[in-house]
């Protein structure tokens, strides 16, 4: 079984992509000079500090232009790399770039801006052609983003110390370890009003250049794993669409007798209609786009933007002038949030100023972690229940977003995303949907819309650009919507896990991950330091997968707790004055009961600190059932046979900074599958200075580069690394509460972990490591200023 191309001299493609993972992931090596370390980290982090880092550069114009202006005085090595990774970025084009000829112009063009000559050698020139897939005119138009990411990626790729565990083709997890590091990442954006669209047709050449045995070469991915004709061969239960698409190869070739491509003529009619409703939708949106209408119809909606983003300004920095800030914002705001709506928040305002205050700031600080979390707060603004639906709670939480990110947060309006829901086939949100549930289904379907134009050579930057589209579209929409010509199917539908990932601040490739994990062995444990969030992300996945909050079970394993306590036991018990024992089931056996009641519901187990219990007591009988879940066992106490349903999934966090708590034995070990939490890998680095953003604490960015100056202090110990969760706090975060959480927690835990090193403590001072974190970064940014 093969997913490679079969086309005439692709093997020059995949033997130049063989080179290049080779010269560039497995070492330090150049492409075109071999011997010389181009593909280092140091000149990584230089280009893409000039490449990536100045967002204010990458406004219109021509990409080369820009380019060339960004990297003006880079030492040649910087050229060189760029050079190399423009090459990389178009081994995959189809024909995309007018053939081989062009693409050798382009790269030229870059290291001819160099003072050092290098030229690209001529086996691999013959690479260039013919590439391997059509990556679609977002690609073409926007290339510039898919080259930064194979910087970044090659960054990240030598920051994590990767290696052959990702790239050997012989080991059947090596290709999905190398799926989950290609869509977990999370790059830089080189132009604002990026935030939403990933390059994702670069993570898919990527993926399959590596392992080509293994991934399709086809941005349709989706529409394929969707299609009905195929549904009989995804045996395995997943939500990554790599794997199911893996499936639908293997069962479709074992019945045919042969490979295939599926674009072969008959293959083709089994995935592909040529009546996709999407069609119509992004030819009217393409046609306002080059109209210029859709520029036009942003403009008015940053300008709302820009005066609700001075109301929130106000609010949390807590000026007087904050509720004439907020007045003027939505008195004037285009009708975004209705005049209806908008007078009885300011009426609150005047009738409690203090508490709407509190709330607002509350929605724009805390909330600001997920949509659901924001939509929820906007409830407690005091609207809910006066006239207000879920409706137009939706629409008012999206204009006070507008003042947080306009470009993420657009306008809401209720029939316009059913009726562009019924238009493209695309799923509705439930009848019983609330608030945070509509507007996060309308981002989802922007986020299709977004991509669903990228694939049709109609590039929408960002989910303000599609909103716009929509709105300018709507007679036409509305009309379709209303004859009925598409049936809706929940084609693309919002996941809880896309919600989830929003929220947590987490790749959702991580939490598909985990998602697969549970569907294959039925248990996980999340191991790691202390403040990396295993527990609070094991109880946030249990609840948002769970149909309610009965399907969620938590216990908390410690020294004294026996089998009694969590299978089934004698207890105490007072009956009629007289004392006595009585047989009570422990959490398990009831969580157990509950999912054997409910078959199509999911169930979850959440065992924190799993391993401070004496799990051979614990467990008793319990180890044969985590294994065969299909067979019975007698419990101990009522003789009573007892099995461990399907749908009841496990989930342990365990902290491995303990040394007083004893390992796991192997026979439970073999019993889970892992997922290691630590501040300095995926899908926990990173995180804080994600959290920080989003929250508007950018300015606090040092204290991310404190805490990763203290974790490499501390990487002789690594259990004894220093998490996030310190940090992110739910009554907000400034100067003081950080220091706060530092000296009265983070202190006091490295004491613990350097006994009997007490000269060492002094290091770890708050304003010791900030100050050496800032001449760290200082000297770094002279270095590359220097160039060689």
């Amino acid at each position: 079984m093969s997913s490679r191309s079969v086309a005439e001299g692709v093997e020059n493609v995949y033997n130049a992509a063989d080179l290049w993972i080779d010269r560039a992931l497995r070492s330090d090596d150049s492409l075109f000079t071999p011997g010389e370390a181009i593909w280092s980290s140091r000149w990584l982090g230089e280009a893409r500090e000039r490449f990536l880092d100045k967002p204010e550069e990458w406004k219109g114009g021509d990409f080369f232009d820009k380019l060339e202006r960004v990297l003006a005085g880079s030492p040649p090595a910087v050229y060189q790399l760029m050079g190399e990774a423009l090459y990389a970025a178009y081994l995959i084009v189809w024909k995309g770039v007018r053939g081989r000829r062009v693409k050798v112009e382009r790269i030229n063009q870059v290291l001819g801006w160099s003072s050092a000559r290098v030229e690209i050698p001529s086996d691999l020139r013959m690479g260039m052609t013919p590439g391997v897939m059509n990556p679609g005119g977002f690609w073409t138009a926007n290339f510039g983003i898919h080259i930064a990411f194979v910087v970044e990626f090659a960054e990240q790729w030598k920051a994590r110390g990767l290696g052959e565990e990702l790239l050997d083709r012989n080991d059947p997890e090596a290709p999905w370890a190398f799926n989950r590091f290609a869509f977990g990442l999370n790059p830089r954006k080189m132009a604002r009003g990026y935030t939403n669209f990933s390059p994702f047709a670069q993570r898919i050449a990527l993926q399959h250049l590596a392992h080509p045995d293994s991934f399709e070469a086809i941005i349709w991915r989706e529409r394929i794993a969707a299609a009905p004709a195929f549904q009989r061969f995804v045996t395995r239960e997943t939500q990554n669409v790599d794997r199911q698409v893996h499936q639908i190869r293997m069962g479709l070739e074992a019945e045919l007798g042969r490979d295939f491509d599926f674009y072969d003529e008959d293959i083709l009619t089994m995935w592909s209609d040529d009546s996709d409703p999407w069609d119509e939708i992004v030819k009217s949106a393409k046609a306002h786009r080059d109209s210029g209408r859709i520029d036009e119809e942003n403009e008015w909606k940053k300008a709302v933007g820009e005066k609700m983003a001075k109301a929130r300004e106000s609010a949390l920095n807590g000026d007087d002038n904050w509720r004439d800030a907020l007045a003027e914002a939505l008195r004037n705001n285009g009708n975004v949030i209705n005049w209806r709506y908008a007078d009885p928040i300011l009426e609150n305002v005047g009738r409690n100023p203090a508490d709407m205050k509190d709330k607002l700031t509350t929605f724009w600080t805390n909330g600001a972690s997920s949509v659901s979390g924001r939509v929820d707060a906007t409830a407690l603004a005091g609207l809910k229940g006066k006239g207000i639906g879920d409706g137009a709670l939706a629409q008012i939480a999206a204009g006070l977003l507008m003042g947080a990110d306009v470009c993420n947060y657009p306008p809401y309006r209720f029939n316009l995303f059913r009726d562009a829901c019924k238009a493209a086939g695309y799923g509705l949100p439930s009848p019983n949907a609330d608030a945070s549930e509509l507007y996060s289904h309308a981002l989802g379907f922007l986020d299709a819309f977004i991509q669903e134009a990228a694939a049709r050579g109609a590039a929408l930057n960002h989910r303000l650009d599609a909103q716009s589209a929509l709105w300018l579209s709507a007679p036409e929409i509305r009309a379709r919507a209303a004859s009925g010509a598409t049936a809706v199917q929940a084609i693309h539908p919002i996941t809880p896990l896309q919600s989830l990932a929003d929220d947590l601040l987490l790749p959702i490739e991580f939490l598909r991950e985990v998602d697969d994990l549970l569907a294959e062995k039925k248990q996980v444990i999340f191991q790691g330091p202390p403040g990396t969030g295993k527990t609070y992300v094991a109880l946030k996945f249990a609840e948002r997968l769970a149909d309610d909050a009965g399907a969620v079970t938590l216990v908390q394993f410690h020294p004294s707790y026996a089998y009694e306590d969590f299978v089934q036991g004698f207890r105490p018990t007072l009956r009629d004055g007289q004392a006595g024992f009585e047989l009570r089931d422990g959490p398990l056996v009831q969580a157990a009961e509950r999912a054997r009641a409910n078959p199509n519901a999911r169930h979850f187990l959440i065992i924190d600190e799993i391993n401070r219990g004496n799990l051979a007591k614990v467990f008793g009988e319990l180890y044969f059932l985590l294994e065969y879940r299909d067979a019975n066992v007698n419990l101990q106490y009522s003789n009573k046979p007892f099995s461990l349903p399907p749908n009841l999934h496990v989930i342990g966090t365990m902290n491995t900074a303990d040394s007083s708590i004893a390992r796991l034995d192997l026979a439970l070990r073999r019993r889970f599958y892992f997922e290691e939490f630590h501040p300095d890998k995926y899908p926990v680095k990173g995180l804080l200075r994600r959290w920080l953003d989003r929250n508007g604490l950018s300015g606090m960015g040092w204290l991310a580069d404190t805490m990763d100056l203290a974790n490499d202090k501390l990487r002789d110990d690594p259990h004894a690394a220093i998490g996030p969760s310190w940090f992110m706090t739910r009554g907000g975060l400034d100067d003081a509460k950080a220091r706060r959480a530092w000296e009265r927690g983070v202190l006091p835990y490295i004491e613990e972990r350097l006994f009997g090193e007490p000269s060492r403590l002094a290091e770890f001072a708050l304003e010791t490591l900030r100050q050496e974190a800032e001449r760290r970064d200082s000297a770094d940014a002279n270095a590359a200023n220097d160039g060689d």
